[in-house]
């Protein structure tokens, strides 16, 4: 099927910020920039709501995507969904979460004319094995994303889905706006007051346990004496903001670590690291953080949780350790920290697989790709309701 201007509803039921909502808001922008007419259904007040007139999307804030057994504002959201596949006649529903893919389902968008549904899945939670989701994602849906191979993979072989409808599409970040820039690392750096004699590691995510940031404050305690530069920046917030504070104090890195808070100028805040650590232990699928410091130049460490081993090579563009230890973790850093040319070579190279993997393009234009092939029927079986 020749690839055509589209008109593409966007679902979430997220009210604020995360990686859904980035994921939405980074393919949504890409898309219009393509020439496809973009839509948002999402909760009224929500962050989405917002973005969506920010990046030139209609927003279509008008749904409840309750959780639990809230009938009636369940039947509520089916038909403002019925309303608008009757008034915006959309080629395709492309879901992120479980209550608005309900929605959409019993609305009928997939049975719908000239429509298909689509469903992103995000992470590597489980999925329960009932007759409901075998309905739901085998004859409700057209198709479905994964944000990674890792949980193409895991849904191949689960009951629920077939795995002929998944197709694994690493999420892209914008490469111009992430570049190796000296100017501005100078800026971040003199901004949370680093030399240029410092070593910073720096990690990106929310102060979460999935995230790990407990192994990385162990690591830099068993690195304090070998590497007396060593220093820690952590940008996010989070509800284990006070237990890591206590932990930085317990291990005697009060001086050396940094909690940062929640940044709306990470384009300039990653350029004061020498490294970007992420040491994930759960939910870590195709992280956007890990991309975008490759993007600016800068030479990783993650750990082999879910799909980011698909973005770093070990050895290549950084180092991957197994999760959840410290002393491999440790062994990365110090290496980095030790050898100014092995930063660079590695910066270089992740700068330039994300340009040849992970850019916006090349984002917009898979997914893109996988709504006119199933639109053609391509991959469809079976759909009709």
């Amino acid at each position: 099927m020749t690839e055509r201007p589209l008109r593409i509803l966007f679902t979430d039921p997220h009210s604020d910020g995360g990686g859904q909502v980035r994921y939405i808001q980074t393919l949504a922008g890409a898309l219009i920039r393509s020439g496809h007419a973009v839509f948002i259904g999402c909760r009224s007040g929500s962050a989405l709501a917002r973005i969506a007139s920010e990046i030139g999307a209609t927003p279509l804030d008008s749904f409840h995507f309750a959780r639990g057994l809230r009938i009636r504002r369940w039947v509520e959201d089916v038909r403002a969904m019925r309303a608008l596949l009757r008034q915006i006649r959309p080629d395709v529903v492309h879901v992120s979460g479980s209550q608005d893919h309900w929605v959409a389902a019993l609305a009928g968008a997939n049975a719908w004319p000239g429509c298909c549904l689509i469903r992103t899945r995000h992470n590597t939670y489980k999925v329960k094995r009932g007759l409901a989701n075998r309905v739901l994602n085998r004859r409700w849906t057209a198709h479905q994303i994964t944000v990674c191979e890792m949980v193409r993979q895991s849904l191949a072989s689960h009951p629920a889905f077939d795995p002929d409808r998944l197709t694994a599409i690493h999420n892209g970040v914008d490469t111009v706006t992430y570049r190796p820039d000296p100017e501005a690392r100078a800026a971040a750096r003199s901004m949370f007051g680093y030399t240029d004699a410092d070593f910073v590691c720096g990690i990106a995510a929310r102060l979460v346990e999935a995230k790990g940031h407990t192994f990385l404050f162990d690591a830099a305690a068993r690195l304090r004496d070998a590497i007396p530069e060593l220093r820690i920046l952590a940008l996010g917030q989070g509800a284990l903001e006070p237990a890591l504070r206590a932990q930085v104090r317990a291990l005697g890195l009060e001086g050396r670590v940094q909690f940062a808070g929640y940044r709306d100028d990470m384009p300039l805040c990653v350029h004061a690291f020498d490294v970007g650590v992420l040491p994930s232990i759960d939910c870590d699928t195709s992280s956007f953080s890990l991309k975008e410091q490759m993007a600016a130049g800068l030479p990783v460490v993650a750990s082999d949780y879910g799909g980011l081993p698909e973005i770093v090579t070990d050895g290549v563009e950084g180092f991957v350790a197994p999760h959840g230890t410290v002393e491999p973790l440790a062994e990365a850093i110090g290496r980095l920290a030790r050898d100014p040319a092995l930063r660079e070579a590695m910066g270089r190279r992740g700068r330039e697989r994300v340009l040849r993997e992970f850019s916006l393009e090349a984002f917009a234009a898979r997914t893109a790709s996988v709504y006119c092939s199933v639109l053609a029927g391509k991959h469809t079986t079976g759909l009709e309701r």
